[in-house]
């Protein structure tokens, strides 16, 4: 006797249905690219980075506006100090009370302008110490902009090899399916769609048992199934899937 019927007739399903778990498998690699789980780390590493800088630019403006008007409060001090040793100098301080009285207050001038330089220096160190943290932040926000960058690249390279494998296997399936018999294909697809099923919609029949579930059918069921036409709708009673008869 020939090669029954249904063997020639529907034994595309199965290479049919390689095809799309090799599909299938394409698509998850490219969604589970280990590239992808780095990219909200580093968002997130650069979000904290503008934070802080975004921060430290503040502290430096508020120690700049001090500083400005530390400058502005030492220039009139110092100018008051030269006025009167030039006024002392002209002699106009010719008794010994108001000479006392003019070194007194030159102290307190001096004392109050030395206040103010030291902290003007404390505040230029401070904007420096800014300045030193600002410029790491910026150059760790570029490198991991950098990094995002080039992550993006690789996941768009992969993406692209997924698309070209996809639409081969895509192509080498539209040859198998148009072969089958449309009543066994939306069978196929309506159980391969389920979830639990994993993307698988068909198994062989062999030796009395579903290549899927590994049920055992009994044996007058199986004997129907293997003596029903060659294009008949054959499932599975427990998992469903299309069953293709190989012996």
């Amino acid at each position: 006797p020939g090669v029954p019927l249904y063997l020639t007739l529907l034994a595309p399903l199965l290479e049919t249905q390689d095809l799309d778990l090799a599909a299938d498998a394409a698509r998850k690699r490219a969604r589970e690219l280990p590239e992808r789980a780095e990219l909200p780390i580093l968002a997130e590493r650069i979000a904290r980075l503008d934070q802080e800088l975004s921060t430290a630019a503040a502290a430096r403006r508020a120690l700049e506006t001090e500083e400005d008007e530390l400058g502005r409060a030492v220039s009139p001090l110092a100018a008051e100090i030269e006025a009167a040793e030039l006024e002392r100098d002209s002699g106009k301080h010719k008794g010994r009370d108001a000479a006392d009285q003019h070194d007194v207050s030159q102290a307190a001038l001096r004392e109050r302008k030395a206040a103010l330089e030291e902290r003007e220096m404390e505040l230029l160190e401070a904007v420096e110490e800014i300045e030193g943290r600002i410029s790491a932040h910026e150059s760790e926000i570029d490198r991991c902009r950098g990094e995002r960058e080039r992550l993006e690249d690789v996941i768009r390279e992969a993406e692209a090899e997924v698309q070209v494998e996809v639409a081969r296997l895509g192509e080498a399936r539209g040859g198998l399916v148009g072969q089958l018999p449309p009543t066994i294909v939306a069978a196929y697809e309506r159980v391969r769609g389920q979830e639990r099923n994993r993307g698988r919609g068909a198994a062989a029949l062999t030796d009395k048992r579903c290549g899927a579930c590994r049920i055992e059918l009994p044996s007058l069921e199986c004997r129907k199934m293997l003596e029903a036409p060659a294009d008949a709708l054959i499932q599975c009673p427990q998992c469903r899937r299309v069953l293709v008869r190989e012996n």
